[in-house]
């Protein structure tokens, strides 16, 4: 029996984000120290962090990080791993920070798009509005080109076991389906966006699309060969 979309079980934390490399995250970290580089940039909202990984990090790197994330357990896990940042338990779709209380927003791993496209553009004005002028959103989400070219069912070998997954395409939708060890099984779907289509989404709600880019590099144009796609936007006003 299905569960809920996009809402991730303690299953998939154990399975997907409890052993992520430390040089993935280094990476990534350093990726975001790039496109919002100290001291001009210091304040940094990680959302949807789960357990703190970059939010860790970017502490480490010397910025004040606040993460949010909806998951309850999660963030006590985040809490007891320390390291610097300060974190809220929230949904996304409710949390209202102070107009221009950060410099940064960061949404890492996909954690933007869950909603249809008028909760999806709301969230990323908040987002836009949680800015002060000249901040800028970091998202790393999925490339459509990429899957749309990629539907099928594999096998994910991890540490954990041998998870099913499915991947399949529907309009501007991605759809997931995880089937772990044992039978249970997970969904998620998300609403994926070309550059052309966030450079219109970023207008609509006061942003600019400042880059483009995939593999945590800002020269790597995106392409149909890779699966991640960075967006750097900036409020103007």
């Amino acid at each position: 029996m299905g569960t809920e979309p996009n809402v991730y079980s303690p299953k998939w934390f154990e399975f997907f984000h409890t052993d992520t490399e430390e040089a993935r995250t280094n990476q990534e970290a350093l990726f975001v120290a790039t496109c919002a580089p100290l001291p001009e940039f210091r304040k940094i909202l990680d959302v949807c962090c789960g357990l703190g990984r970059h939010a860790r990090a970017l502490s480490a790197l010397g910025y004040s990080v606040i993460g949010v994330d909806r998951d309850a357990d999660i963030i006590a896990q985040a809490r007891k791993r320390c390291g610097g940042p300060d974190y809220v338990i929230a949904d996304i779709r409710d949390y209202k920070p102070d107009p221009g209380a950060f410099d940064v927003v960061v949404v890492m791993s996909q954690s933007f798009g869950y909603f249809d496209a008028e909760v999806n553009r709301d969230v990323l004005r908040r987002f836009a509005n949680s800015l002060r002028k000249g901040g800028h959103v970091i998202l790393d989400l999925w490339n459509p080109d990429f899957f749309a070219a990629h539907q099928s069912e594999r096998d994910l070998k991890t540490p954990r076991g041998i998870v099913r997954e499915n991947k399949s395409i529907k309009g501007d939708r991605l759809f997931v389906d995880l089937k772990y060890p044992g039978g249970q099984r997970e969904q998620f779907e998300w609403q994926l966006f070309t550059p052309a289509q966030m450079t219109e989404l970023a207008r609509s709600v006061g942003l600019a699309l400042l880059v483009s880019c995939t593999d945590f590099d800002i020269k790597m144009v995106p392409s149909p060969a890779h699966p991640r796609i960075q967006f750097v936007l900036e409020r103007k006003l």
